[in-house]
């Protein structure tokens, strides 16, 4: 396997962890609890610096290299595509609803709550597809060569909640949602 593949499915198990941690804080939420805001938001800002400005844009670059080489249509790679740019509105419009509570802005919790399962909805569906569907086709398609080459142009950055480029920044964050889930032993 490629190591740029290898990558994003890392990446994808890493995106499953914070999506499960991110439902954990809306089942309290529904509870009447009060989640960390603070906290969601910056789980949102992970997901926005990191998926939308390294992940997909990789991800991106293997699919354009799809349809260069292949007479075939492959409508899978067109719509998650096409689900980037919306998993990336989905994402700033949560976090901006995020923000307006912690700013005591009045918004409807239900409402609130809606955004959050429908992006956590949405980033499942898109990354099931990619993994059961779009990887595969992938892998078929393109040649040693394609993936070495598409290694070299793939956007490349530390990942901030799991690497050690800055190691504060969303550690801290990461142990405090997982506390906050109950993850932990004694929480």
């Amino acid at each position: 396997m490629s190591p740029l593949l290898a990558r994003l499915g890392r990446e994808h198990r890493r995106l499953t962890q914070v999506l499960d941690l991110l439902e954990s804080l809306l089942d309290r939420f529904n509870l009447g609890d009060e989640p960390d805001y603070e906290l969601m938001s910056e789980l949102l800002e992970y997901v926005i610096d990191y998926a939308d400005q390294v992940h997909h844009p990789s991800e991106d670059l293997i699919f354009a290299r799809m349809h260069a080489y292949s007479s075939t249509q492959f409508p899978v790679i067109e719509r998650l595509m096409h689900q980037h740019a919306s998993l990336g509105q989905l994402n700033r419009r949560f976090r901006e609803s995020l923000e307006g509570i912690v700013h005591e802005e009045v918004l409807r919790r239900d409402e609130v709550e809606q955004q959050g399962r429908e992006l956590i909805a949405a980033h499942r569906d898109h990354l099931r597809t990619e993994d059961q569907e779009a990887f595969p086709i992938a892998l078929s398609v393109l040649s040693e060569q394609d993936w070495a080459e598409l290694e070299g142009q793939a956007p490349t950055a530390e990942d901030p909640g799991f690497g050690q480029a800055d190691p504060a920044r969303f550690q801290a964050l990461f142990g405090r949602l997982k506390r906050d889930a109950g993850d932990e032993p004694g929480g």
